[in-house]
């Protein structure tokens, strides 16, 4: 007699479990978690990216040192380095508006 209202218990229980996770398991709700899981791993190697672009800039900022000690105009080594730093801001924000996103 224990034996059956154990069973009786234990078969409850999963439907109840059962009963519980079938919302989330409806086709429509696992499309909607796919594109959302698709989306974010798409902002990732977008973030992914932004970050590559950024460590490339900062290089090249060491190279305009070498520019100068060769024998370019300070004024154009100058500018050239405004416009990397505007360009690794302007990455800067692009990469925190990707990771709000997320």
């Amino acid at each position: 007699m224990k034996t059956q209202a154990y069973v009786k218990g234990v078969v409850l229980g999963f439907v109840l479990i059962v009963l519980m996770i079938s919302p989330v398991l409806s086709p429509s709700v696992m499309q909607w978690q796919y594109a959302k899981a698709v989306a974010a791993a798409s902002s990732m190697s977008k973030i992914q990216l932004i970050l590559k672009k950024m460590r490339g800039s900062m290089t090249s900022m060491k190279d305009f040192d070498e520019l100068e000690a060769a024998g370019m105009a300070k004024k154009d080594v100058d500018r050239m380095r405004r416009a990397m730093t505007q360009k690794i801001q302007q990455l800067t924000d692009e990469a925190i508006e990707s990771i709000r996103a997320l």
